[in-house]
């Protein structure tokens, strides 16, 4: 019983890393922002963003900010909105030399 509780902890890390890795090797261009916000007085009152890998379990992160902000008030004041959106890929600058280029001094 003890070993099969280990191995079901060890492949839960192992699935939870992985959905971190597939998301920065096959999406690393797509983003997302979560915000908490007060209803009543749209104030966003944390924030939440990342892109690729950094996405992994944001609007999971931003609901438990949520909760733990509602201890000070009522849980039914806060609301959690995601966007999502795909971000264009960086070209490489020109400015910057490579392995065959000299740097001007």
């Amino acid at each position: 019983m003890k070993y099969r509780t280990i191995i079901i902890v060890i492949c839960g890390l192992m699935l939870s890393s992985c959905a971190s890795m597939f998301n920065g090797a096959v999406l690393p261009n797509q983003c997302k922002r979560c915000e908490v916000i007060n209803k009543y007085n749209q104030e966003v009152i944390t924030s939440f963003e990342g892109c690729g890998s950094e996405n992994t379990r944001l609007e999971e992160q931003a609901k438990i900010a949520a909760y733990d902000l509602s201890r000070d008030g009522n849980l039914c004041d806060l609301e959690v909105v995601c966007e999502s959106w795909k971000k264009e890929p960086e070209e490489e600058s020109q400015t910057t030399p490579t392995v065959n280029q000299k740097r001007d001094n």
